[in-house]
């Protein structure tokens, strides 16, 4: 009897061990076993192209800039916000005067050079922000009268407190606005009985960026959510000889959008012009672009890889696929790299754009991968449950993916990295290990 369980017990144990082995990772732990191979040479054609358009409404963070870059050209980023009252009423009291009226945009990070200057412009809506969606291309109007007081351009000092009135503030661009556009606000206290009210009376305000001085210009990251983020009236009445009050973006009632404006034709590089513009896929060959704000993304297609072990009539399994991706970006002082990029599926029946079996939705952002290495100047992608899809032809996604850079309608980043057909380690490439039987 007791060696009647001895055996029932051994079965248990090999069946569940069995069980969970078979759960793991394809092909995980098959690195460095008998019959493991290696190739880094498998072809690989890519090429760069204008992005499509991306939605940027009510994003973690808005774009808001002007910048020259000597790769990619010139580009804008415009925001357009509604903004909501602090409480269910106004009441300014009797006889309201404005001091003084300042809009106020957080900092959570910058892109480009913080030497220069740029000329930012606020104009008042005269449409409302009414859309479930906006994207990069999207518009409303506004009348083209500034509400600057004054038409100057403005330096930042983004990782510097701010001190008004001997308090410390975290970083901020503060513009300060018209006296009659204050006083406006104030004189209209009757409309500012709700915030529905108060929106139908003032629509919001568009925030552009018209120039800028220096060589490069920047664009800041604004969180127009940050309790940092608002329309300030300083203001005395026949009671009070000081007054504050503020008109916030960080109601869910309040909407906001970004707008991206993008002259590649001022570009001097002759390989962008001749790849993106010109459609010369030669050019990937080289090099490769790929930029934030809805701006340039890249396709990349493995052509042979379904056929590749076909002869093994699919006896392969891949204990490991790496994409490997390598900045050589000359200029990282101002144009920084991206800190993380991202590659997009697509469907082999539609085109439409899908997620790969190997993506941190499903996966987790440590199996994924798309973080630099600064070390190493590169990027890797683990798309190995993607490429056994491919060889074992029973997946629904094509031989082809997008890489773009992740985030791309909250950040500015642009990168020029290897192209295909080099000779050396910078090149674009799949490296695959796997096993066959």
């Amino acid at each position: 009897m007791k060696q009647y369980f001895l055996c029932i017990l051994a079965a248990f144990l090999i069946l569940f061990g069995g069980c969970k082995q078979e759960t793991s990772e394809i092909g995980l732990g098959l690195i460095n076993e008998v019959g493991t191979d290696f190739t880094d040479t498998t072809s690989i054609v890519a090429y760069s192209f204008l992005e499509d358009t991306i939605n940027t409404t009510n994003m973690s963070a808005n774009v808001i800039g002007n910048i020259h870059d000597p790769v990619f050209g010139d580009h804008k980023g415009t925001a357009f916000a509604q903004f909501s009252m602090s409480g269910s009423s106004v009441n300014f009291g009797t006889n309201p005067v404005i001091d003084s009226v300042v809009l106020t945009l957080q900092i959570s990070s910058y892109y480009g050079d913080t030497n220069s200057r740029v000329a930012f412009r606020v104009y008042q809506l005269t449409e409302p922000i009414s859309g479930d969606k906006y994207y990069q291309n999207n518009s409303v109007s506004y009348d083209p009268t500034p509400l600057n007081y004054s038409l100057t351009q403005y330096s930042i000092q983004p990782n510097t407190h701010v001190i008004v009135d001997t308090n410390s503030y975290n970083p901020h661009l503060r513009i300060r606005l018209s006296q009659a556009f204050g006083q406006y606000l104030l004189n209209n206290s009757q409309h500012m009985t709700s915030n529905s009210s108060f929106q139908s009376f003032f629509k919001g305000i568009c925030i552009d960026a018209i120039s800028h001085s220096g060589s490069n210009g920047y664009m800041i990251i604004s969180n127009l959510n940050s309790a940092l983020t608002g329309i300030n009236l300083y203001y005395h009445n026949d009671e009070q000889s000081a007054k504050r009050y503020r008109f916030s973006c960080s109601s869910s009632s309040c909407k906001r959008f970004n707008s991206f404006t993008h002259n590649y034709l001022s570009s001097s590089d002759a390989n962008f012009t001749q790849e993106v513009l010109g459609g010369d896929r030669e050019i990937g060959n080289s090099v490769l672009f790929v930029q934030a704000m809805g701006g340039v993304k890249t396709r990349i297609t493995f052509p042979y890889l379904k056929e590749a072990f076909k002869s093994l009539n699919n006896r392969v399994v891949i204990n490991k696929a790496e994409l490997v991706i390598t900045n050589v970006a000359t200029d990282e002082t101002f144009w920084v790299q991206p800190t993380n990029l991202t590659l997009q599926g697509i469907s082999e029946k539609d085109g439409k754009i899908m997620y790969l079996p190997d993506d941190e939705y499903y996966t987790g952002a440590t199996y994924f991968g798309g973080n630099y290495d600064a070390a190493k100047h590169e990027y890797r992608f683990r798309i190995t449950k993607y490429v056994q899809g491919l060889i074992l032809q029973n997946s629904e996604l094509s031989n082809s993916v997008n890489l773009v850079l992740r985030g791309s309608a909250v950040r500015a980043n642009r990168l020029v990295f290897g192209g295909t057909g080099l000779s050396d380690d910078k090149r674009m490439r799949l490296e695959l290990s796997y096993t066959t039987y």
